[in-house]
């Protein structure tokens, strides 16, 4: 998130705990419909819940007071961090409040929420509603916008079939699906390395007497890992990458990573539960994930790092390269050091991990054509353009354009490869339970880090377990 904790800290049993608190008091009970809210008075305020840094608060925070100068209704946000706002949204769903007409909603929730959230279609298509700003639906990366928004209330767990398809209200509603959010801050991995170490003559001449090619970006997992041992040089104390293998959900988001690129499915779980992870092209990125700490590629700590702790390593100069979901920034006492951006190094395919944090309209909100209004404005082109003075990671293709010619060179260069990365991840599978899905495959890959199983065996281990998981939240895993 920005730092987007990832839009997917795990937070297991909270989810299901808050799903049975939703089922309990009637999940399936509708809200007022969109026609009958249409004669409701402008309100005063429209009331916003919201995440912290992990979505870039102090971006939207900025963006709140034009929204009154311009419509006289006053914004205003109350923000949580990751644990408490995922406990607050879901109690407020489970109570049907009204309080707030807006509410943040991060993809692993998104399952267990969709039928409280209001579906937008209608309002999208609907011109009155979309007079502050151009919607210009076709803007967002359909990946993104998919992934994000567009379900089927019926049977969370489907994937839009067309994930590449322009964005369109009209085709999302024929096929079945409907829109429940608008992105507001979308995250891929991305790799950055130290351009000045690759750039270095004394660098480039070493790596091509020991590898007997030039020194390059890695592009390929075996460049990666060719590269990775080049700039392990201890005695210079700089190791060759980073890793995120602490168990946590950065470790599940690695392993999916390198699965997609090892020709596996990136989202782990199919639409119908099936268990891809749990397949050779698992074992081949656990192998590789576990040879490259093993090798002594990654500095000390790695079996216990997060975001934070790699962020860390590289800034201080003790990594050539590292994966994270925003730009960084070397300390000053890394002399001479300049920062690079690249995609995440492919296999025979691709899929770095990405999420996205979406505005919803709360179903049970008094103010809902206003509250779309105000989510409307705040992804709006113009909004997310505005935004990028702090940070924010757009979901349309049309402010990457902009972001290409921000002054800041290092910046601008994060925003380019950061639009490739969201144009071809990978998410998280559609689950009610996906935080404890999530905590077991996260356990998994430390486990295997840190030698204590053996790929395959952990893989069968964690499969069973998910198994388990799926089907006492009532799916059926198929055989």
């Amino acid at each position: 998130m920005l730092h987007n904790k990832l839009e997917g800290n795990s937070a297991s049993t909270k989810i299901r705990a808050a799903v049975a608190a939703i089922l309990a008091v009637g999940l399936l009970v509708s809200g007022t419909s969109m026609n009958a809210a249409s004669a409701a008075a402008k309100p005063k305020q429209i009331r916003i819940l919201y995440a912290t840094a992990e979505a870039n608060s102090a971006a939207v925070q900025a963006a709140l007071p034009s929204f009154k100068t311009k419509t006289g209704v006053q914004l205003v946000m109350d923000t949580m961090p990751y644990g408490a706002l995922q406990t607050k949204v879901f109690a407020e769903f489970a109570a049907k409040s009204s309080y707030y007409d807006v509410v943040i909603v991060d993809t692993p929730w998104s399952p267990a929420l969709a039928q409280n959230l209001e579906p937008l279609s209608a309002y999208m298509t609907k011109a009155s509603l979309n007079n502050l700003a151009p919607l210009n639906p076709a803007d967002f990366i359909p990946k993104v916008f998919y992934d994000t928004a567009v379900y089927k209330v019926a049977k969370p767990s489907l994937h839009y079939p067309n994930p590449t398809a322009v964005v369109d209200p009209a085709a999302i509603k024929k096929a079945g699906f409907d829109v429940y959010g608008l992105p507001i801050q979308a995250n891929a991995l991305v790799l950055a390395y130290r351009k000045d170490l690759f750039d270095d003559p004394a660098q480039k001449a070493a790596f091509k007497k020991q590898a007997g090619r030039a020194l390059t970006v890695p592009k390929t997992l075996d460049e990666f890992a060719e590269v990775a041992e080049f700039f392990t040089q201890p005695s210079k104390k700089l190791y060759g990458t980073t890793l995120m293998a602490g168990t946590g959900d950065w470790a599940t988001d690695d392993f999916k990573t390198l699965l997609a690129a090892f020709g596996g499915d990136g989202y782990m779980i199919g639409n119908n539960q099936e268990l891809n992870f749990n397949s050779a092209a698992g074992v081949k990125a656990l192998t590789y994930y576990r040879d490259l700490i093993k090798s002594g590629f990654t500095p000390p700590g790695t079996t216990s790092a997060s975001w934070d702790e790699v962020a860390t390593m590289f800034n201080s100069g003790l990594t050539a390269m590292t994966m994270n979901y925003h730009d960084l920034k070397l300390d000053p006492s890394v002399t001479g050091g300049v920062i690079g951006y690249a995609k995440v190094p492919a296999g025979n395919s691709e899929g770095p991990h990405f999420g996205t944090w979406m505005l919803s309209v709360n179903k049970y909100s008094k103010n809902k054509e206003w509250a779309y209004r105000a989510a409307q404005w705040l992804t709006s082109a113009a909004q997310s353009t505005a935004m990028l003075s702090k940070g924010i990671h757009p979901a349309r293709n049309s402010v990457y354009a902009e972001a290409e010619k921000l002054p800041d060179a290092n910046v601008a260069a994060y925003y380019k490869t950061l639009k490739q990365a969201l144009a071809v991840g990978a998410g998280r599978p559609r689950l009610t339970n996906y935080g404890e899905v999530d905590a077991v495959i996260f356990t998994m890959v430390n486990n295997v880090a840190t030698g204590k199983l053996e790929p395959k065996p952990a893989l069968a281990a964690a499969a069973n377990e998910v198994t388990k998981l799926l089907e006492s939240a009532g799916y059926k895993v198929p055989k």
